[in-house]
């Protein structure tokens, strides 16, 4: 705890270190592990981490298990170890429950509602009385009006002036369709005029594209809210590949769920990269053991 409060805490976050640990480390997470490995994954370790391996999610720092709290908060002579700065879905997570005292020895706090508007999650804060610790939660309320993602009128307005331009575009070349093919016709039955027979087809033509048009501009504007959230949880500001493809379903398949949201966010879960950085300093897959004169860490396989 010392060497923490020694910390220089005026400066950006560096990629490694104490004070990189002290934002990005998470807790190892016991649950998922253990889905992984009843799942019977070949790509996932069978053994879930009790000291310290390579925080994959934040692609910095480390998740530390149980081994490594406890050894902590023993020598500090603490309980619990209260953190924050982790998404849990009901605002609060407790871990690594103490047996003897059924005490938590982790406890994750989230205190944002609803994150990034998507997430569906709860809020929670803690509240100590006395020696009494209560948790209390709390749920999102709607915002005040603004445009989504507080963009301006014009952009906003943009999917509907372009439904109704190319409604009436469509009307305009689909006006006279069926006099033309009757002019066709007759004209066949006079004789053939080949470039009477390309006008219509060019004609015909145009109107499918701008009835494709029309469709694919009434699917932007009924799912605009939709894609503004999913363009928010994405790095770049883009649609994710693909999403398009699989239509308005697609779409709300991806914010159905918190942990939907979270995996379409988990590129906002790392740490971000500086311009000097080309890739992360330790290796994905690494574990870190507690070292000791007695045993010898096993190899990295």
């Amino acid at each position: 705890v010392q060497d923490i409060e020694e910390l220089d805490r005026f400066q950006e976050v560096p990629r490694e270190g104490p004070f990189c640990d002290l934002l990005w480390a998470d807790p190892v997470d016991e649950d998922k592990d253990r889905d992984e490995t009843q799942s019977g994954d070949e790509n996932t370790d069978t053994e879930i981490t009790t000291w310290f391996a390579y925080n994959e999610t934040r692609q910095c720092s480390y998740v530390f298990g149980i081994d490594a709290v406890v050894t902590f908060l023993k020598k500090n002579n603490l309980t619990a170890i209260i953190r924050a700065h982790e998404a849990q879905f009901d605002g609060y997570k407790m871990q690594f429950i103490n047996e003897q005292t059924s005490i938590p020895r982790v406890i994750t706090i989230f205190s944002a509602p609803n994150y990034c508007d998507v997430y569906k999650n709860k809020g929670a804060c803690l509240k100590f009385d006395d020696e009494l610790l209560n948790i209390r939660q709390f749920v999102s309320s709607p915002h005040p009006y603004y445009l989504p993602n507080f963009m301006d009128v014009f952009t906003w307005s943009l999917p509907f002036v372009a439904e109704k331009v190319t409604d009436m575009l469509y009307s305009i070349l689909s006006y006279g369709t069926d006099d033309e093919i009757d002019t066709d016709a007759a004209v066949k039955a006079q004789g053939p005029s080949e470039v009477l027979r390309k006008k219509g087809g060019v004609l015909k033509d145009k109107v499918v594209a701008v009835t494709k048009l029309m469709r694919m501009y009434r699917v932007l504007k009924e799912n605009q809210n939709n894609i503004i959230q999913l363009k928010q949880l994405s790095p770049n500001r883009q649609l994710p590949a693909g999403i398009l493809q699989g239509g308005q379903a697609a779409i709300e398949k991806a914010l159905s769920s918190f942990n939907e949201a979270k995996r379409a966010d988990k590129a906002n879960d790392a740490m971000p990269l500086q311009e000097k950085d080309t890739k992360s300093p330790k290796k994905q897959g690494q574990v870190f053991y507690r070292g000791s004169k007695d045993t010898k860490a096993p190899e990295n396989k």
